[in-house]
């Protein structure tokens, strides 16, 4: 039982426990620290709809509309002058928190088929990774450029 001088520790020893991977979902190695980057291994063929909107973080995620995006392998993320940026497998910045993006790709398995567990277990699936709720049941699976 805890001293009612240990409760003081609780609200901190919660916020450490989100940190670690297994209490918070996984995460890409390829992300700055605090931000859920999920990558796709490459596929044999990509959905080809084009979807354009503004690149944002919100709840540690990264988002356009309300579309978690799942970037191809070998992508990358940093922290660049407070914003973060989105890199190619050949290090050219593709994307810029705030800023207007275009991106090939698609949505597969959508939570409208399924539910949003199924789609939260194929996205899973896919990346390898555990989808945190926070970035919620809609993804976009971006197409190498």
């Amino acid at each position: 039982m805890l001293r009612q001088t240990d409760m003081r520790w609780r609200p901190i020893l919660a916020l450490m426990l989100c940190f670690a991977p297994a209490a918070c979902g996984a995460n890409s190695p390829d992300a700055p620290p605090g931000i859920f980057f999920p990558t796709v291994p490459a596929q044999d063929a990509y959905p080809t709809a084009l979807m354009g909107g503004v690149l944002e973080v919100r709840s540690r995620c990264i988002f356009v509309d309300r579309w978690l995006l799942l970037w191809p392998e070998g992508y990358t993320a940093r922290l660049a002058n407070g914003r973060l940026e989105v890199l190619d497998e050949t290090r050219d910045v593709v994307a810029i928190e705030s800023a207007q993006i275009r991106v090939g790709g698609g949505e597969t398995n959508p939570v409208e088929v399924g539910g949003a567990d199924a789609a939260e277990r194929w996205a899973t699936d896919l990346t390898g990774l555990n989808i945190p709720e926070r970035c919620g049941d809609l993804y976009w699976i971006v197409s190498p450029n």
